[in-house]
């Protein structure tokens, strides 16, 4: 049931839409239009965001281009032996997270490169003797030396900037802090076996020609 307020509202509304003149003929009022400037100004700044998101892409696209572009003028102009250094320590890479089966792949991290390190690099006992291994060091008790061991940082590194400039690496560079730091515990370690087994040939140089009868 209509209250009596709505019903006189709604009688004075069409009242006030249509009044008859004086001279008996029918005069339309136009009722007044609302104006809508939230509307306009939510358009413009629609049409503001969508002009912006287009300008982003437009740049990002150009600065992909010329980090494409940049990596293919370093690896065309790259020495050889650098190549033939990176690639197949690279490939190493590629195995280790494959045979992890890494949601992401290849993708460079740090983590993915540290673990990388430890499992298949640092540890590794040497495939050959080395000259600078001393002779009573058995074959299993060899391992890489530090700068061995950065060569493959070096290597990966590489994979991660060419991953980059393709647009398909957004994570740090994976030689931070760990990594470096990493690196310098293996110098550290490589420094006090050299100064053990220097230490001991020294030693052993003052025992010779002695006996207890002397």
């Amino acid at each position: 049931m209509v209250s009596k307020t709505k019903r006189s509202k709604t009688v004075a509304a069409a009242t006030a839409a249509t009044t008859p003149a004086r001279g008996g003929d029918a005069i339309t009022v136009a009722a007044p239009t609302v104006a809508a400037p939230q509307v306009g100004q939510a358009r413009y700044a629609q049409q503001g965001l969508q002009q912006g998101f287009e300008h982003n892409a437009v740049n990002n696209a150009e600065l992909r281009a010329n980090a494409q572009n940049i990596l293919s003028m370093i690896h065309e102009h790259r020495p050889k032996n650098t190549s033939l250094a990176y690639e197949p320590k690279q490939r190493e890479f590629q195995d280790f997270c494959r045979r992890k089966q890494y949601q992401d792949g290849d993708t460079v991290t740090e983590d993915k490169l540290l673990l990388f390190l430890v499992e298949d690099v640092a540890n590794r006992t040497l495939k050959t003797r080395s000259t600078k291994v001393d002779n009573e060091v058995s074959q299993e008790k060899t391992r890489l030396a530090w700068r061995s061991v950065r060569s493959y940082v070096t290597a990966v590194t590489d994979l991660y900037r060419t991953q980059r400039a393709r647009g398909m690496n957004t994570h740090p560079s994976p030689r931070e802090d760990n990594a470096r730091e990493y690196l310098k515990t293996l110098q550290r370690r490589d420094a006090q076996q050299e100064k053990d087994k220097y230490a001991d040939k020294g030693h052993d140089t003052l025992l010779d020609g002695y006996t207890e009868e002397e």
